[in-house]
């Protein structure tokens, strides 16, 4: 369907020097569909490469168009579900922001799980109720009271989804007990050739078909799901119902047919920017420093990213790091008014009102371009 060769293999860890940065890790990216489903999988994926340890760092929560969304969910789930004094688990917490917004709209207790916060301390355990488990989440851990789960982009990084699916039905039981997850939209990604959402961490990109037929095999029965985020995540809200082992949802073959255009349109794609790039003489940064960011000064090639000084992010816990690979420096966005750029690209659409506002604001004015969205 699609192949991307020498890309990150945790595109979401810096490094401390471009050295290190260039050395780190590298895998290949082949993309497939199952003829059923349509469910896409990267099946050069080998899991005994992933390792999530401190220095993985993908929080959008720096970001005010992030945190809106953000808000509006945690309230939206203690509304609709009736959380308020309950207990919530969250499987990949990160450093616990939402656990702290659902805290914040009146649940009793949050309790979150993700390896990457071993040693590192967080903002958003302050609050009472509110901790961390810095370690992988199993399912014997489901043994503590909970009336809700959350996962929020963790599905997209495991090479076997439906173990984890069906734990969490086996622990919840003959019960009322809402889930919700939230992944990456791969229908967005295909209707929006955005070939810079595919990185190596990520082995299954979930459309609306897909992750349906996941859920009502695995014995849920989805109440929503709907794209957000500009249409970039898919939010599922499940609640447990009888296995339907065969089911196959409705829309796999628009799936399959737009997965099966997309390794032209994306080469097409890449090709442009690079002759773009290719001919630029002043200098460019990227204006974020996420999956997009990094696969594309990647996939550019060292003559087309010759123009590239830095990658741009407003989270703090990554400047002064560099990118896996290509290894750019991430600077802060002040850093700008002394880099003076010709071109800033902006990497996710969803926050280009933020970032022409910022740029303005330290009397800038180079050109910009998106890169996706």
């Amino acid at each position: 369907m699609f192949s991307l060769g020498d890309v990150p293999v945790i595109c979401n860890q810096l490094w401390p020097d471009a050295k290190a940065a260039q050395a780190a890790p590298a895998g290949d990216v082949d993309l497939v569909r199952c003829g059923t489903c349509a469910m896409i999988w990267n099946a050069a994926f080998d899991p005994g490469r992933m390792v999530y340890a401190p220095g993985y760092e993908n929080a959008l929560h720096f970001s005010p168009r992030f945190q809106e969304f953000a808000e509006r969910l945690a309230a939206g789930l203690v509304a609709r579900h009736g959380l308020a004094g309950k207990h919530i688990v969250e499987i990949g917490c990160g450093d616990g922001h939402m656990l702290d917004l659902m805290a914040q709209n009146g649940v009793a207790t949050a309790t979150g799980f993700d390896p990457s916060m071993q040693g590192k301390p967080s903002p958003f355990t302050g609050r009472k109720g509110v901790s961390i488990v810095p370690e992988y989440f199993r399912s014997d851990q489901l043994n503590r009271p909970f009336d809700a789960i959350l996962c929020r982009h963790v599905l997209e990084h495991l090479d076997t989804p439906m173990a984890l699916i069906r734990d969490i039905r086996t622990a919840i039981g003959p019960r009322n007990v809402p889930v919700y997850f939230e992944v990456p939209n791969a229908g967005w990604m295909l209707d929006a050739v955005s070939m810079w959402d595919v990185i190596y961490e990520h082995v299954g990109y979930w459309t609306a078909p897909a992750i349906t037929t996941l859920f009502r095999r695995a014995g849920f029965q989805p109440q929503t799901v709907n794209a957000g985020y500009a249409d970039q995540f898919l939010m599922v809200e499940a609640l447990a119902a009888d296995p339907a082992p065969d089911f196959v949802a409705d829309g796999t073959a628009t799936t399959a047919a737009s997965a099966d255009a997309f390794a032209a349109a994306a080469n097409a794609e890449l090709d442009k920017w690079r002759a773009r790039l290719g001919r630029m003489t002043g200098r460019a940064v990227i204006w974020g420093a996420g999956s997009k960011g990094i696969t594309f000064a990647n996939a550019l090639g060292p003559d087309a990213a010759a123009p590239l000084a830095a990658l741009v992010d407003l989270n703090p816990r990554k400047h002064g790091l560099y990118a896996p690979g290509v290894a750019l420096p991430v600077v802060a966005p002040d850093a700008l008014a002394e880099m003076r750029p010709d071109l800033v690209l902006i990497s996710n659409a969803a926050y280009e009102a933020e970032i022409r506002a910022k740029v303005a604001a330290l009397g800038l004015s180079p050109e910009f371009d998106v890169i996706a969205g």
